[in-house]
């Protein structure tokens, strides 16, 4: 399994409803990106990264999680906030 299809599936193990994963692999094959879901409304930025890092820890092994460079998390409607300034 790729990893960036690994790690879809452990944002949906942890919670994270219909998330929409906007991820670059460098060539080194780490990771980074956004993830954007509902499930992040009315949650303050600290909670979101709380939430996604102590569930991606007990799933993803320390070598895999070393593998992601920065998960920045945002809402459907703060995606679109920040579309508008294009």
């Amino acid at each position: 399994m790729e990893f960036r299809e690994e790690l879809e599936n452990a944002l949906l193990r942890i919670g994270i409803e219909n998330p929409i994963l906007e991820i670059e692999v460098k060539p080194s094959g780490r990771l980074g990106g956004f993830v954007i879901s509902e499930t992040f409304s009315g949650m303050p930025h600290i909670d979101r990264q709380n939430m996604l890092w102590d569930g991606l820890e007990k799933i993803l092994d320390e070598e895999k999680q070393s593998k992601i460079i920065a998960l920045l998390t945002m809402t459907p409607a703060e995606v679109e906030d920040a579309d508008s300034y294009d």
